[in-house]
């Protein structure tokens, strides 16, 4: 094997019979190139053993290979396998382009703050942003020029390139199935309502109940933030409020375990006295007991569907939202 600190793109055209510019608009992710030669020019750089010197890379290129992925939130998140498995949807994509993802958790609401000098210093290409609370810091980021993608529905007035699952559509699912399975009192535990996501499912949920002239109770209604211990508090609220609850629908499956810790704790029954759906369809409805009711999102197709829209972004594509649909998975707690 050669020197690796030697090899030149001009050794590398020489060997796979392509000229410079083609290695290294290859090396630099050009998708437009011929197949063939891409081809070529990889196998040459495998053989080889060149390793890209990314720093200068960035210098000559305006590129870092680099992209941000944004979840505003804390710590917690990571007791969720939610958030595993929809950056691995990212990180497969950008992998596949010879791009890097950058984890950056925390609260990125305050447009001064550290996330918005980092991601504006040119440290990255772009930024995923996940359950944004407050979009200024993404439309500030835009405006000054940063290639930016939402996961989640932005604002009617505020609109970013963005990928999102139809939620409203899920926990409609969700709700009408509680309906025909005979449920006549069900509550519901919201994640959380500032951001698009727990926002979209309330609003299904309410929406069903409004088309068959139903009126939803406050006391019917409690928020969580998406975890366990949260579905659990959420749950002895309402049955503190709610003698006559026979169902609930949970934003998400953590929540919903949480939910039925509760209700197992006053020695009721799932789904004997109380059914339970969640949404998500994550391992712990796979693997709870009794198995969980759940709506299926593509969670891994959710972080790919951005990281593509980031891609085609930087490609200078003018790419168009994307909306994953959602399907019910019906298990033992209904």
């Amino acid at each position: 094997m050669k020197n690796q600190s030697k090899l030149t793109y001009t050794q590398i055209a020489r060997e796979a019979g392509v000229s410079e510019a083609t290695v290294s608009r290859v090396l630099n992710g050009d998708v437009r190139v011929d197949p063939e030669r891409a081809r070529r020019v990889h196998e040459t750089v495998a053989k080889l053993g060149y390793k890209k010197n990314r720093a200068a890379s960035a210098l000559a290129t305006g590129r870092t290979g680099m992209i941000a992925v944004i979840i505003d939130d804390d710590l917690s998140i990571f007791a969720d396998p939610f958030w595993a498995t929809v950056t691995s949807g990212v990180s497969r994509v950008l992998m596949e382009n010879n791009m890097q993802t950058l984890l950056l958790v925390g609260a990125s609401n305050n447009s001064d703050g550290n996330f918005s000098n980092y991601l504006d210093s040119g440290a990255v290409d772009g930024a995923i942003f996940f359950q944004v609370h407050d979009e200024e810091i993404v439309f500030q980021l835009a405006q000054e020029g940063l290639p930016v993608v939402m996961a989640g529905t932005p604002d009617i007035y505020l609109q970013f390139l963005h990928a999102d699952t139809d939620n409203v559509g899920g926990a409609k699912q969700a709700t009408q199935h509680l309906i025909d399975c005979g449920r006549k009192n069900i509550a519901t535990i919201t994640g959380e309502v500032a951001a698009s996501a727990g926002a979209q499912r309330l609003a299904g949920f309410l929406q069903v109940h409004m088309n068959l002239g139903r009126e939803v109770p406050p006391s019917m209604i409690a928020h969580g933030n998406y975890t366990h211990d949260s579905g659990f508090a959420a749950m002895n609220q309402l049955l503190d409020k709610n003698e006559i609850v026979d169902a609930v629908f949970a934003a998400n499956d953590l929540m919903a375990i949480g939910a039925m810790a509760a209700i197992q704790d006053r020695g009721l029954t799932v789904p004997g006295d109380i059914a339970l759906v969640g949404f998500d369809d994550t391992i712990v409805a796979q693997t709870s007991r009794p198995q969980l009711t759940t709506v299926r999102q593509d969670i891994v197709g959710l972080g790919a569907a951005a990281a593509e829209l980031m891609i085609a972004q930087l490609n200078g594509e003018e790419p168009k939202p994307r909306l994953l649909e959602t399907s019910l998975v019906i298990r033992e707690t209904t």
